[in-house]
């Protein structure tokens, strides 16, 4: 915690006379009382203030026990520094006298604001669960413009903003295996003795790295090998066993997210508990999880918000509580979300008690008996077949499948042809491939939630497959042609579709889509898809499809004159992305324009051999909310980027696999005035002009591939918003510009800018 110390001595110590807050936030066991103990003891923080004093608040606190806590500390300590300046003070040796707990709370605060009066002071508040705590003592600091402080330490994001709004907390980070090591290390070996061998430091960084960083997982390891023999074979089963060990003292670790997870309100506990059905070690796209609470029913709707909305609201209020770890995005958004591994061990237990999920192991295959109480159904591994054919139960709705491997299970299309579970809501089997689509989910008419990989065609009324669902439903021959053809738009209910064609080259499949009025997200991937034409012409009047706000991803064809696809029915699109083929390269910028809640669009251009023909002739034939633009493909000119820059409210731009061709881009005057996140990516370009002026709020800069590029223009480094520049595989000239930059920087007092390098 070197780092940590030093910089909050710093502010602790620092020249500003006002009363300043301190706040410190990070997850249980992660070491925010660890780091607040040692501040307080700390020798030149003992030196600087003439009072300190540490109170632990917790979930169940007391007003009057927090005043007298703090009175005491207060009291004898400033006995102690009255005598040493010779400054006698009756009032805090009276105040130690029998009867100080018959004390009204506001007699207690009067005193406590009299003992502080005129003295430079340090108050540790640890442990802080709510706002009133904070609010209850707050007025019993006095600011006497003399250097005090105070340091408060919270699970809680919302708390620390509240006690201190003008600076941002101070974050409680991971460990590094290197850090964990030495804290490993010194807490089972003596300081004369020493780490034995290279071979047990080898062993024990292992150790560590499976720990994931968090101290209180490795403060347990190292207490039970501090009482083993110090030799590589115990040591490697302790490393083969890590999991099971922590398991053992799990009752310390679960106590302490147990305090965490009653606190939360109960709108958010379920949705807590379903982060411990993804597999360990994932990051889970943020979408997703949203998309699976939608489908759940987890969310209150309000009139004045989308659910997804609502949704991303839930999610920040669990990542501020500091349960779920985030990354996030550029513009503060969340990108993808996990949890470490010993919460969603407690996440499991929980949800298993609470009857809310069931993860199905291979253990569960002899004996089934716990599964029949559960609505939520996980199962991983290979063991998803059996768990199917053999475990069916009709409560379940939620059938969720998780692969942590990152290749697919082969499925064949006749495990579902015994699915039982009838009411289904939810499911998920993405983590596995069938050959062809399996029509059996087309019976599942709950369902809201459909994920799974296929290379065969979808089910439309127009399809092959479609006009022989009779055949599956055995109807007779004879009646086979008056029976309709099944489609996947029968799914009515459904809010959420996706469908992965990762086995197989892109082609060309149909949707129709005009009766699936709850559809919100459409996630199609490694296919390109056009609207059926039934779906296009079969009426004056198509219902709109007000909910759906996602559409991933459509063949331009649909926007040609001879196809239009109309606008109108999709009013609140928020993503929207298109191949563009060849045949369609001057095709439909005009009608996006119409598309007025479009956030966020990615265009590839596929099979297109013109290159220099411009596709972006003018920037407000975009949408006008458009915030990110991805282009993959097109060699369009880099005249086009005049363009581009226009757009508004453009933030995100993502350009690769030459998108645009030609040696040279001279960036125009007056363009991307908003732009934060810029990445070029496969581009054949070899000289960049630009000024700092050019980009004036950049905050992150990626070059990947650019193998021509000569250097990063010199006026980047100018930028004063500019944080980052990632650099992956590009020219060494490229590299010693970029460190150019930063040094120049760092010579103006600018140590914020971050310079990443990846040559591999």
């Amino acid at each position: 915690m070197e780092n940590d110390l030093v910089k909050i001595k710093d502010q602790l110590t620092g020249s500003s006379c006002n009363l300043e807050i301190t706040t410190i936030v990070g997850m249980g066991g992660i070491g925010k009382s660890t780091l607040a103990k040692m501040l307080y003891d700390d020798p030149l923080i003992v030196y600087h203030f003439y009072v300190r004093a540490w109170i632990t608040v917790s979930q169940d606190y007391r007003v009057k026990t927090m005043l007298l806590g703090l009175i005491r500390f207060v009291a004898q300590l400033t006995d102690d520094v009255c005598a040493k300046y010779d400054e006698p003070d009756e009032q805090n040796r009276v105040v130690l006298k029998d009867g100080i707990n018959q004390l009204s709370d506001q007699s207690l605060a009067e005193q406590l604001y009299r003992s502080l009066k005129g003295k430079r002071y340090l108050i540790v508040m640890d442990d802080v669960w709510c706002n009133d705590a904070w609010d209850d003592v707050r007025r019993s600091f006095p600011d006497d413009k003399n250097g005090s402080r105070i340091i408060l330490t919270s699970r809680l994001m919302e708390v620390a903003l509240r006690v201190n709004a003008k600076s941002a907390p101070h974050h409680m980070q991971f460990l590094s295996v290197d850090e964990g090591w030495e804290l490993l290390k010194s807490k089972v070996f003596s300081k004369r003795q020493g780490c034995a061998s290279e071979e047990l430091e080898e062993i024990g960084r292992r150790i560590v790295d499976k720990c994931r960083g968090l101290p209180l997982a490795i403060v347990v390891i190292a207490g039970h090998l501090s009482k083993t023999d110090k030799n590589v074979d115990v040591w490697t089963r302790v490393a083969d066993n890590v999991g099971s060990l922590v398991a053992k003292n799990q009752e310390q670790f679960s106590n302490i997210i147990a305090m965490s997870y009653n606190h939360l309100p109960h709108h958010l506990k379920a949705c807590f508990l379903y982060m411990g059905a993804f597999p360990e070690n994932i990051d889970v796209p943020m979408w997703r999880i949203i998309a699976l609470w939608i489908a759940e029913g987890f969310l209150k709707r309000e009139t004045t918000k989308i659910l997804e909305k609502v949704a991303e609201e839930y999610l920040e209020d669990l990542i501020d509580r500091s349960l779920i770890l985030a990354e996030k995005r550029i513009n503060g958004r969340v990108s993808t979300c996990r949890i470490h591994d010993l919460v969603r061990e407690f996440c499991l237990r929980q949800a298993e008690k609470e009857n809310f999920w069931y993860v199905m192991r291979r253990r569960d295959l002899l004996s089934p008996e716990g599964l029949q109480n559960h609505r939520r159904l996980c199962v991983h591994s290979d063991i998803f077949p059996y768990a199917v054919s053999e475990y069916s139960n009709p409560q379940v709705r939620t059938l969720l499948s998780s692969n942590s491997s990152t290749g697919l299970s082969f499925l064949p299309d006749s495990v579902l042809s015994c699915l039982g579970f009838k009411l289904l809501r939810i499911l998920d089997l993405i983590s596995y491939y069938f050959s062809d689509f399996p029509i059996q989910v087309l019976k599942l008419f709950h369902l809201r939630y459909l994920a799974l990989s296929t290379s065969g065609e979808l089910p439309t009324k127009a399809s092959k497959l479609g006009r022989d669902f009779g055949k599956w439903c055995n109807i007779p021959f004879s009646k086979r042609t008056t029976n309709p053809p099944i489609s996947i738009s029968n799914l009515v209910n459904l809010e959420i579709l996706i469908v992965h064609w990762g086995m197989r080259e892109s082609h060309n499949l149909p949707l129709d889509i005009q009766m699936m009025t709850q559809l919100r997200h459409i996630h199609l991937k490694g296919a390109v898809v056009y609207f059926d034409d039934l779906f296009l012409m079969e009426t004056k009047n198509p219902l709109v499809l007000s909910n759906l706000q996602t559409l991933l991803t459509v063949s331009s064809a649909n926007f040609s004159q001879k196809k239009m696809f109309p606008m109108a029915i999709v009013p609140n699109l928020k993503k929207l992305g298109i191949i563009v083929s060849d045949k369609n390269h001057d095709f439909f910028l005009n009608d996006l324009s119409s598309l007025h809640c479009l956030e966020t669009l990615k265009l590839t251009f596929v099979d297109s051999r013109n290159e220099n023909s411009s596709a972006v002739s003018r920037w407000d034939a975009f949408p006008p909310k458009l915030r990110a633009l991805t282009l993959c493909g097109g060699h369009l000119p880099w005249e086009d980027m005049v363009n581009i820059g226009k757009i508004p409210e453009l933030e995100v731009l993502k350009v690769k696999d030459r998108a645009f061709a030609g040696r040279i881009w001279e960036t125009a005057d007056e363009g991307f005035l908003g732009l934060k996140f810029l990445l070029l990516e496969k581009s054949e370009i070899e000289i960049w002009e630009a000024t700092s002026d050019h980009f004036p709020r950049l905050q992150h800069l990626v070059l990947r591939l650019c193998g021509c590029l000569e250097e990063i223009p010199f006026g980047v480094g100018g930028i004063p918003t500019l944080q980052m520049i990632e650099i992956y595989s590009c020219a060494h000239s490229v590299v010693s510009s970029a460190k150019r930059i930063q040094e120049e920087q760092q010579s103006y007092g600018n140590d914020d800018l971050e310079v990443r390098i990846n040559l591999v």
